[in-house]
């Protein structure tokens, strides 16, 4: 009577300490893999050098060149890439884009998510207002020409952050980017080098 007792009480506890250790182990693992504490443990802030390629649809390169921007930490899990001024022939604009994403881990390297309302994409005409040559295979609007093509925070970007992907130890942007304007156009945004 004694010992079954004790066995009892014993298996209760062993019972309640296992599910305590359960559970902290559950939620340390799911802090772990905050956006927060991955934008740290991967270094992903900083400035970068991106190679730019304007597409039509997707998958028809338009244009192809690098620019420099940055990647910065927003707080709260939140990443924000910005770069201005690119332009590459033939295209008749000056590209910008200030797109605003979170990350989640997966295990095929980190996964970029849009953050609504808070990416931007503007195609300017290029400064001095000359008339941009445009290419004889490009349609764009003579509206667009003179003010530019803007999203107005509708833009889209996706893509990943692949893992260390020639064992440089860098981590590797592979973007996309929907401008979300009246142009059937895609921009696949690419980290080329960090340079800080």
């Amino acid at each position: 009577m004694f010992t079954t007792s004790i066995i009892r009480k014993l298996t209760y506890f062993l019972f309640f300490l296992l599910s305590g250790l359960m559970l902290f182990s559950c939620s340390k693992e799911d802090e772990d893999t905050g956006g927060s504490t991955l934008i740290k443990q991967y270094g992903l802030t900083g400035q970068y050098r991106f190679q730019v390629i304007p597409t039509m649809m997707g998958t028809i390169p338009i244009a192809t060149g690098t620019v420099d921007g940055t990647v910065s930490d927003e707080g709260n899990g939140v990443l924000r890439l910005r770069f201005n001024g690119f332009r590459a022939n033939p295209m008749p604009f000056e590209m910008s884009v200030d797109a605003s994403f979170t990350i989640s881990e997966t295990a095929k390297g980190l996964l970029v998510q849009n953050v609504e309302g808070k990416s931007f994409f503007d195609a300017d005409p290029p400064a001095g207002g000359a008339d941009p040559d445009v290419d004889p295979g490009f349609e764009i609007p003579e509206e667009a020409l003179k003010k530019g093509l803007h999203s107005n925070g509708k833009s889209k970007l996706t893509g990943t952050i692949d893992k260390n992907p020639n064992g440089s130890g860098a981590m590797q942007y592979d973007l996309k980017l929907d401008p979300a304007v009246s142009l059937p156009v895609v921009v696949i945004i690419k980290s080329v080098q960090k340079l800080n």
